[in-house]
């Protein structure tokens, strides 16, 4: 019950306080609500277009959501669930399933290294996965990463846990959720999964699971749950959302990299002490840890089968050409767990690195994000200052590790973590979000536009314009375009870079902007301007 009080508080914390983030969020809040409006569950659309980037499940999640909540802000909420959730908005009813499975993710973990392993790995462990920086990212975003978390950790507990407890139903759990996960995010849900199970029973050399694994009746509950959807997205797009999701989505997007996500193949060695904060530091120490247990023949099944989870799912994602951070989240709760296990058992050295660590994070955050803040927004340069909290965590650390006060030591570092989330949830993001210029933007063309209106992105154009407009956006790239499309209307709206916009007026005196702010994710100037055709 703790465990679930304190996810649901964080991960709910201010979930609707700012704007969609482009460009994901609002291609997939969007895409729901299209799907919604025609009430058409099958094809996903953005803009009015064939949107062939994910599956189905999220966009159906968020359509539950707005059914419930609706999919337009309400006023008429309590000024305590708007203030603190952010309830009552499009964002928060658009976020609304993620926190949601994040939430499952950590019940999952707790009841799984309590099954596995005992009470007390069970709960760290969902403590430390509850406090982990980019977990707290992808479980309050409006993408498909925390149902992928969810259901693709569920496919893995359940395959050790049939293994351990050589019960069939944890086996029939273990293709349903590979099913879900390959409706939540494609391929990925089943071919890791199986290379685990594949590795895992190759080192063992035991096969005779396989009896127990009901592998016929499982893949047809696998194909039951995936292939409908499949069929009928390919039958109903003539097979143009199987090419663009197989080929482009999938197979292009692993052999080259895509919307410049690149990085070394050590990209998430890198990234993944700073990812897995404030827990990062003492991933030396896990590594050793585990490798130890190997040599001395102390290693569990279990904790053989999740090292070779985060092996696994570790290489392959590095030796795809395009990388994000947030692709290697799905193995936190495997390190979660392992980490929690390691932990009743540490050596010194590894709370030292642990604490050492976090005063690392501490002082880059107060120095490093203060230099970077001060030269690009000089008045947000106080949420450096947020620093300060795992800097006294650390402090509070260190002085009850001198106490030889271990279990303290690590609280200190829990409560810091969760603290500073609360922080930059509830006060960095939402001066981060003022200087968004999108929504303000596209909130006044939604107020004066007709339906029909000519909304025009000209040399600029993000996701959240069409979200927030409820309008379709037309994407031009050339002056001419623009001059031949107002001509045919009566009224028309412009966002576009200032340079251009400039030039464009040049040639219709008549064309009135409106307003220019800096950009948030450009270094330019964008404008909002006006055409009406004289009467």
């Amino acid at each position: 019950m703790l465990l679930f009080l304190l996810s649901a508080f964080l991960f709910f914390s201010a979930l609707g306080k700012t704007s969609l983030w482009d460009i994901d969020e609002p291609n997939n809040a969007q895409c729901a609500r299209e799907m919604m409006s025609r009430h058409d569950p099958i094809i996903p659309t953005f803009n009015g277009k064939l949107r062939p980037d994910k599956p189905a499940l999220i966009y159906w999640c968020m359509w539950l959501s707005y059914k419930w909540f609706g999919s337009e802000s309400n006023e008429k909420t309590t000024s305590f669930a708007r203030s603190f959730l952010g309830f009552g908005t499009t964002e928060f009813n658009a976020r609304f399933f993620s926190p949601l499975f994040g939430i499952g993710t950590v019940v999952l973990v707790f009841l799984s290294g309590n099954a596995l392993f005992s009470l007390n790995v069970g709960f760290w462990a969902g403590l430390i996965l509850i406090s982990t920086l980019l977990f707290n990212v992808s479980v309050r975003i409006a993408t498909p990463d925390a149902a992928l978390i969810f259901f693709i950790n569920l496919a893995i507990f359940s395959f050790i846990l049939g293994y351990e407890k050589h019960r069939g139903i944890y086996f029939y759990l273990f293709y349903l959720a590979m099913g879900l996960a390959v409706l939540t995010k494609g391929p990925m849900g089943i071919i890791l999964p199986l290379a685990t199970v594949f590795m895992f029973l190759l080192l063992k050399w035991d096969f005779s699971i396989l009896k127990e694994m009901k592998i016929i009746k499982g893949f047809l509950l696998f194909l039951l749950i995936t292939l409908p959807w499949y069929l009928l997205v390919g039958f109903k797009t003539n097979g143009a959302f199987l090419e663009g999701f197989l080929l482009k989505h999938n197979i292009y997007r692993f052999l080259h990299p895509m919307e410049g996500h690149r990085g070394p193949i050590f990209f998430y060695l890198l990234v993944l002490p700073f990812a897995f904060f404030p827990w990062g530091g003492v991933l030396p120490y896990l590594f050793w840890a585990g490798h130890k247990r190997r040599i001395n023949k102390k290693l569990t099944n279990s904790e053989l089968f999740l090292w070779l989870w985060i092996g696994i799912f570790i290489l392959f994602f590095s030796l795809a050409h395009t990388k994000l951070p947030t692709y290697i989240n799905p193995i936190f709760p495997a390190l979660a767990v392992l980490m929690a296990i390691y932990l009743e058992k540490a050596v010194p050295w590894a709370i030292k690195s642990l604490l050492h660590f976090n005063l690392f994070f501490a002082l880059l955050w107060l120095f490093g994000g203060g230099a970077a803040l001060s030269y690009f927004y000089p008045k947000l340069a106080w949420i450096a200052f947020l620093g300060f909290i795992p800097f006294f965590a650390w402090v509070a650390g260190i002085y009850f590790y001198r106490s030889k006060k271990i279990t303290p030591a690590l609280v200190t570092q829990f409560l810091g973590a969760y603290c500073f989330i609360l922080s930059i949830v509830h006060l960095g993001m939402p001066a981060i979000d003022k200087y968004k210029i999108t929504k303000p933007f596209a909130l006044r063309i939604k107020q004066e536009a007709r339906p029909d209106t000519l909304v025009i992105a000209y040399s600029y154009f993000q996701p959240s314009l069409v979200f927030y407009t409820e309008h379709h956006i037309e994407k031009l790239h050339k002056e001419k375009e623009v001059l031949k499309r107002i001509k045919n209307v009566h009224l028309a709206f412009i966002v576009s870079r200032k340079k251009p916009l400039k030039t464009l007026q040049s040639h219709v005196p008549s064309l009135e902007i409106l307003q220019c702010r800096p950009g948030f994710y450009v270094r330019d100037t964008i404008c909002l301007a006006r055409w009406e055709k004289a009467k």
